[in-house]
């Protein structure tokens, strides 16, 4: 069968469990605004959070492989730290197109606090990966860095594209542990992309002046690499929202994802 989407475009292919990758989307949109987007919601198996290293590999695999069958890709973006510390590099050597993996951007805070006191906010499979204890590890002899495991925050961000309220109240008590520190960090690594989501939230509720780092200079960084290396033609189509699963909250959330520039909408089976 034809690729859908002619091959000379530049289409983005972002895929998480979620919504949070379209934090990453709406970044990329003010470089790129004439690049074909693909996004894929994986929610038959939201949150990736609590998912095991090894099902998010495969699952990983899989999704490229399906979604590289039908469409014409130029790149792909693992919108999602959970799943790309668990899968990248690992999957790249099975696909020819480049892929961009995100992780807590952890060397950048050390540049930018002024008390020394880093928090990182991530899910626990985040957290516990090799590559990220040892990089916090190493970071630990100069600088405090403490950290926070919560999926709570992950389902409040969905709630809050959804179109309902979230309780600050809620958002509060998960960073009580860190209000009983001597020092409040004034640097904080949103590990998952789902956080920049509920950044205004974040800003009510937490000490004010607080610096917050996420993926995205990162991603903007890397994708400019990548298109000096590829020639292509820019030619606006459509965007495109693929979702494993129907749920009632695909429905709620579509409102708001025709607002940021998707026209069009299909179930997948992955």
């Amino acid at each position: 069968m034809n690729k859908i989407l002619l091959q000379n475009n530049i289409t983005i292919f972002i895929f998480d469990s979620g919504v949070g990758g379209i934090s990453i989307y709406n970044q990329i949109k003010k470089f790129f605004p004439k690049i074909n987007f693909i996004y894929l919601l994986d929610n038959k198996f939201f949150p990736y959070g609590i998912k095991s290293k090894n099902f998010i590999y495969k699952r990983c695999i899989k999704i490229l492989k399906k979604i590289s069958f039908h469409y014409h890709i130029s790149l792909v973006i693992i919108a999602c730290n959970t799943a790309s510390v668990s899968s990248f590099p690992m999957i790249q050597k099975y696909f020819s197109f480049p892929i961009i993996g995100i992780t807590p951007v952890i060397k950048d805070s050390i540049n930018t606090t002024n008390n020394g006191v880093i928090g990182i906010i991530a899910t626990k499979t985040t957290l516990e990966n090799y590559y990220i204890k040892k990089e916090i590890k190493y970071f630990q002899k100069n600088y405090i860095i403490e950290f926070l495991s919560s999926k709570k925050l992950v389902f409040l961000a969905e709630e809050k594209i959804q179109g309902l309220n979230i309780s600050l109240k809620q958002i509060k008590k998960i960073f009580k542990p860190w209000y009983k520190l001597k020092k409040f960090p004034d640097t904080i690594v949103l590990g998952c992309t789902h956080f920049s989501l509920i950044i205004d939230e974040l800003k009510q509720i937490l000490p004010k002046n607080i610096k917050f780092l996420n993926s995205n200079t990162y991603i903007i960084s890397e994708m400019k690499k990548i298109m000096v290396n590829y020639k292509f033609l820019f030619n606006l189509q459509k965007n495109i929202i693929l979702y494993t699963k129907y749920t009632i909250k695909i429905k709620k959330i579509k409102r708001y994802l025709i607002n940021q520039g998707f026209n069009f909408f299909k179930k997948i089976k992955i």
